[in-house]
């Protein structure tokens, strides 16, 4: 209310002004008065639907734009009125050929300001102006870009955040060059006088370096470049995205809150991010003084001032070095150089691999392309500005002042030095453009490289947009390329033939400005948008995931998460790909796997099941800022069209025109050749390698659609119920348990029967016909034996030797409790329908165990025990239900179904995917994973229910790179069309297949409401510290220049020791314990490092990754895990220590001769040796045999999930090969020996 008063208030103010002015006469004095009224009555009532609305409905800044517009035109129009008058005492501002205190060029700004007033109603119906936020985040970020050499903003506080640095850093560098300029232009003459050097001694020439060295004091200026570079570094170093830096870095005591707190689970990475900030922080503060040094040091020499042959020689060496790193290498490394070659004239180390098996190696191009571009962006850009710096200096001083000379060479060098720090791809051509321009071309309108690089840089980067758009209209309007949608667009095509100027008019105005072009309905009608920043969206939308950790308790069982959305559970794969991509893109765009990139690139990554828009919004030094969209699994008809299209092979087409002459080796077909110039995107790579998880969904009744199916699976759940219970550290309490003993006292009879309804004999092995129920008398006989192996497995001191033990009691009290409860759910009288079978399954999965028989009441008196017990069980017999499919044999004794639901608790995670232990399962890399969805649609409606299986694997990945004025075109049509024109037709030909521009998928992975992507992840930025391959190669660290590795090193030690420090504070103590793999979660083996060799940390908001519905309650795992970190640093080895052998080259004893294989199928595995395989077998020992107490030595292993495929177990036991003595081998299982 406040603010639509002030508005009011300014725009009677403004428009008396404007009217005293006397511009306005006769009948425009009316019209004026109308466009007031507008103004002042958008403020009353605003427009639903606003075409400059980024959002459907009501918006409260777009009511207060016309105001907020009219204010600040007419203010800027009055001023410069006033500045007319007065433009008499002002002195003459002259560049490049023009007075900029020319009469006729101020009057002809006021006149065009004072028009534009009178067109306001027009461009607000239309929606040619954005909504104030909107126009103040454009305005700041390309005043940043385009004058002080920035990054792109992420928001309007990051935009003046950016901004506002950058001034601050002119102010302090302006101060600095005023005092190097002052007395810089004196030298003395014949009689030893003190005289002014002019710019006559130079012949004019602001280039010519006669007398540079005569200058009688170099220390000042000297100290300026340095500052100057120092200061641009530091400022390349730091991302405009404050909530990475600053809520992270600064705001620690509420970091700390949050991972006190269990439930907190949205930012695993958020310590290790801390860390990687603060470490880059006095990394840089480092770097940036012995740069400071260094440059000042070398400028007070006389060897940027001697002779232009030396600047000439490092301009072409940066010249030649920019076409090599940023033209040649990534057209060879493309997937069609060219658009001529059929493959990769220079391939990845993974381009021919079926399965990729390990990290992707460096390959010999990439590690030149890393060099190169280290010297190029820290030597050879550096040194040629100096050189132009000092050429140029007299120049400025002579022609603009001491007060000029110093805010230009701050400006232009401000703008120099960050570009080259931070941007590359496109430096090169405006260096070069510059060059051949302003020394062959018109070399008497240069005003010195710095000033001329300034505004090339300018221009250039509006004739790349203008290229882009002209592209994308050429291809989008190509009448053999059209898809017909709807006889509108037929209609269309063949008008828009007289409108041809008219939108080469509108496409070279939005290159200006700086707004998409708008397909109108996407037909070949083109006009303008309103300007938008890189980021393109005003509003941040962000999906929000609903898991048990947010969600009450009535709507878990009762509401959505009983029928959750799948695109709600797939949305998850994406959310772990984007902390991949965190991880790991900014040294993969520096190693140049992604192709050459710039700021507002759109890349489409796409594998068997995701598909991914990366929108790249910020590029800096050692640093991106991106955004993911991730598109539905099972897309429409129009989306699979168009994934088909980017994944289809290029060597089938063979055709030239009409013909099928066929293409020559190596080359595409002539017509492959012409239509693949004729797309709005490009394959950049087919083999990007990230690591990730293979997704198999199976129908879950298969695996129940027997009586027989149903009787294992219960048999293996009341295994699993009595496996718990006596590993549970809660045993003793409720042996003891006086009134637990009471209420089962009738139990304990020998001749006891339950003749619950519930209990039939098609599902319980122990039911007896006779007796009409559950009997204790069979359940001694089939679960009796496997109670002894539990307590035998445990170390336990019991005798079981007699049936009435009470511990025997309590494991048959706990399976009829669990029984009980799953066929309460399943629907007693119905058990024939597998349906519901399985709706009782999925219900214990959910966590929903309610006891309410009167028999279970005993349970209460420890409740816990449903979650600790009942429901990690009922999810793990689901998991050895599976196993013995393919290994029916190893489950038949009692110690084979111990070694089996041990192994799911240590190896495996069961859970259902709303549970937090689900995702944080999948963000840390765990690697296998299991879960039952119910997901009833169309196709799965009789069959609801899947099996989802996750296994961590590598997965390749096709990079798109996509015209970025073609997606923020077709977004602006698909905003204009849903917002404005109100178009909800589901199947309008707006959103239609379209090859040549992948409409379809561009569309879809708008921001809901417009689009409906399953996934949009919040901006992330990734840093190159946390790039594992890249920092491994050359210097050790990407951070740390070459002439400073030493220092480098002295500053990571402190951080690292800070770190440490700051852990401990956090932890309490400097180590903690991991569980052993091998122990099924007690504490022991491995042990996790804290501090500067590991760069895990320690969060406990993600310890206990337990199987139960609060996460920490219960569940399938033993004990609780503190957290790792999912993504380690260059340095860090908890991947190794995870995938660590356990038995090579030790020397064991065999104990179990039944755990040997006879009979081998070389083909199970990958053998080290293949003559291995032969010597292993029977046949090869002849009369020889292995024994229990024979010795060996382990000279292989094979462990199940490995990550690497020669390592890799065929089944879910370790298998070893034991070398014997007489060169005999065996293969075994791990349960089959021992140490010695």
């Amino acid at each position: 209310m406040v603010v639509t008063v002030v508005l009011a208030v300014l725009v009677c103010i403004v428009a008396g002004l404007l009217l005293a002015t006397g511009f306005y006469r006769d009948f425009w004095i009316f019209w004026f008065c109308f466009v007031v009224a507008t103004a002042h009555f958008s403020l009353v009532k605003s427009v639903h639907g606003d075409p400059a609305s980024p959002i459907p409905g009501q918006n409260r800044i777009t009511a207060a734009s016309r105001a907020f517009y009219f204010v600040l035109v007419g203010v800027v129009g009055f001023c410069i009125n006033v500045a007319l008058e007065q433009i008499d005492s002002f002195p003459p501002l002259c560049a490049y050929g023009f007075n900029l205190n020319n009469p006729s060029v101020f009057s002809f700004v006021r006149d065009g300001l004072f028009i534009l007033i009178l067109f306001f109603p027009l461009l607000f119906a239309w929606g040619l102006l954005p909504q104030a936020d909107t126009f103040i985040i454009y305005l700041a970020e390309q005043i940043d870009m385009h004058i002080f050499g920035g990054t792109a903003a992420t928001g309007l506080v990051c935009a003046f955040y950016a901004l506002g640095r950058s001034i601050l850093a002119t102010a302090v560098l302006w101060c600095l060059g005023f005092a190097a300029f002052y007395n810089l232009g004196e030298k003395r003459n014949s009689n030893g006088d003190t005289v002014r050097y002019t710019c006559a001694d130079l012949d004019t020439d602001p280039n010519d370096p006669r007398g540079q060295c005569e200058i009688t004091d170099r220390v000042a200026l000297s100290f300026f470049c340095g500052a100057l570079v120092a200061v641009s570094y530091c400022l390349s170093r730091s991302t405009s995205n404050h909530e990475d830096m600053l809520t992270r870095l600064l705001n620690k005591k509420m970091r700390e809150k949050q991972q006190s707190s269990p439930d907190n689970v949205s930012d695993p990475l958020g310590e290790i991010y801390f860390q990687t900030l603060w470490r880059r922080l006095l990394t840089d503060l480092l770097v940036a003084m012995f740069t400071f040094v260094a440059v000042t040091a070398l400028n007070v020499t006389s060897v940027f001032c001697r002779s232009e042959i030396p600047a000439y020689i490092i301009y072409s060496l940066t010249c030649v070095t920019g076409v090599v790193n940023h033209y040649i290498i990534p057209h060879v490394r493309k997937e069609m150089p060219w658009l001529c070659c059929a493959e990769p004239i220079v391939k990845a180390s993974e381009w021919d691999c079926y399965e990729v098996q390990e990290h992707p190696r460096v390959t010999v191009i990439e590690r030149f392309l890393q060099l190169s571009l280290y010297v190029e962006k820290n030597i050879l850009y550096p040194l040629s500005f100096l050189f132009a710096l000092n050429l140029s200096a007299l120049h400025y001083q002579t022609r603009f002042g001491e007060f000029g000379a110093a805010l230009v060479l701050t400006v232009a060098g401000m703008k120099l030095f960050r570009s080259s720090f931070t941007e590359l791809s496109r430096q090169y051509l405006v260096f070069i453009f510059t060059l051949f321009f302003f020394n062959f071309d018109y070399r008497h309108l240069s005003e010195g490289l710095p000033l001329d690089y300034l505004i090339i840089g300018i221009l250039f980067s509006k004739f790349y947009d203008l290229l882009l758009k002209m592209y994308f209209i050429f291809i989008y309007i190509a009448p053999w390329q059209i898809s017909w949608s709807s006889p509108g667009h037929i209609i269309a095509q063949p008008l828009l033939v007289p409108h041809a100027p008219n939108i080469f008019f509108q496409t070279l105005i939005a290159s200006i400005v700086g707004c998409p072009i708008n397909p109108v309905v996407a037909s070949t009608f083109f006009t303008l948008s309103y300007a938008r920043p890189v980021k393109y969206w005003e509003k941040d939308y962000n999906t929000r995931r609903s898991d048990s950790s947010n969600t009450r308790l009535d709507s878990q069982l009762e509401g959505s998460l009983r029928n959750p959305n799948p695109d709600q559970l797939d949305s998850l794969f994406y959310e772990h790909l984007t902390w991949v991509l965190q991880k790991s893109l900014c040294g993969d765009l520096l190693l140049g796997r992604w192709g050459r990139v710039t700021s507002g690139d759109f890349f489409i990554l796409t594998s068997d099941r995701l598909n991914a828009l990366v929108h790249i919004i910020e590029i800096g030094n050692g640093f991106v800022t991106f955004q993911l969209r991730g598109l539905e699994f099972r897309g429409t008809y129009c989306h699979q069209r168009e994934v088909e299209a980017i994944t289809e092979s290029i060597t089938d087409d063979v055709g030239c025109c009409c013909c099928e002459p066929g293409h020559l080796p190596f080359f595409l077909s002539c017509n492959k050749a012409m239509s693949s110039r004729w797309l709005a995107w490009e394959v950049v790579s087919s083999c990007y390698t990230l690591h990730g998880y293979s997704i198999a969904e199976n129908q879950a009744h298969l695996v129940f659609n027997t009586f027989d199916y149903k009787r294992g699976y219960i048999t293996y759940y009341c295994k699993s119920i009595i496996f718990l219970l006596v590993r549970s550290p809660r045993l003793a309490s409720l042996l003891a348990n006086q009134g637990i003993r009471d209420a089962l006292s009738r139990l304990h009879n020998t001749s006891y029967v339950d003749q619950d309804a519930l209990f039939d004999e098609t599902r319980n092995c122990d039911y007896s016909h006779s007796l009409g129920g559950v009997s204790r008398e069979r359940f001694i006989v089939y679960y009796l034996t496997f109670i002894r192996e539990c307590v035998t497995q445990q170390g336990l001191h019991m005798d079981l030797d007699q049936a009435d033990s009470f511990l025997v009691t309590l494991c048959f009290a706990f399976t009829l409790l669990g029984r009980r409860m799953f066929f309460q759910h399943a629907q007693s009288g119905s058990s024939r329908r597998g349906d519901n079978f399985m709706n009782g399954l999925y219900r214990m999965f959910l966590g929903d165990a309610r006891p309410n028989h009167p028999g279970d009441e005993w349970v209460f008196q420890d409740v816990d025990s449903i979650q600790d017990i009942i429901i990690p069980a009922a999810r793990i017999a689901l998991k050895v239900h599976q196993d013995n499919f393919a290994f029916s044999e190893e489950y038949e004794t009692a110690h084979g179904v111990y070694e089996a639901i041990q192994d799911v608790m240590n190896n495996h995670v069961v859970t259902h995917e709303n549970d937090r232990t689900w995702r944080n399962a999948v963000v840390t890399n765990k690697p296998s994973l299991l879960a039952l969805r119910y997901q009833r649609t169309e196709e799965s409606y009789i069959y609801p229910y899947k099996l989802i299986r996750l296994t961590s694997k590598f997965i390749k990945f096709r990079v798109i790179k996509v015209n970025r004025e073609c997606v923020r075109a077709l977004w602006t049509s698909q905003r204009q069309e849903l917002i404005f024109l109100r178009n909800s037709d589901s199947e309008r030909g707006s959103i239609q297949n379209h090859k040549p521009t992948l409409r379809n998928m561009i569309n879809s992975s708008m921001d809901l409401p417009i689009g409906y992507p399953i996934y949009v992840s919040p901006l992330h930025t990734s840093y190159l510290d946390r790039h594992e391959t890249y920092n491994k190669t050359l210097f050790g660290r990407a951070t740390d220049p070459l002439w400073l590795a030493q220092g480098a090193r002295v500053v990571r030690k402190l951080c690292d020791t800070c770190a440490k420090h700051y852990q401990g504070s956090l932890a309490g103590k400097p180590t903690q314990g991991t569980a052993n793999p091998t122990d099924g979660g007690e504490e022991g083996g491995r042990e996790g490092r804290m501090g500067a060799e590991d760069r895990s940390v320690s969060v406990d908001s993600l310890t206990g990754l337990q199987y139960g519905r609060g996460g920490a309650e219960g569940g399938a795992r033993g004990g609780a895990e503190p957290y790792q970190d999912p993504f380690p640093d260059s340095d860090s080895d908890s991947d190794e220590q995870l995938w660590r052998p356990m038995w090579v080259s030790k020397q064991v004893v065999i104990t179990d001769e039944g755990e040997i294989f006879e009979n081998i199928n070389p083909d199970w595995l990958t053998w080290p040796d293949p003559k291995l395989a032969a010597k292993a077998e029977k046949s090869h020992w002849r009369s020889w045999r292995p024994q229990k107490g024979m010795e060996g030595e382990v000279v292989h292993e094979w462990r199940p999930f490995h990550k690497e495929t020669a390592k890799r177990s065929h089944i879910d036991k370790v298998l070893v090969l034991v070398r014997m003595a007489d060169d005999y081998y065996v293969l075994t299982r791990e349960q089959g020996i021992k140490e010695v």
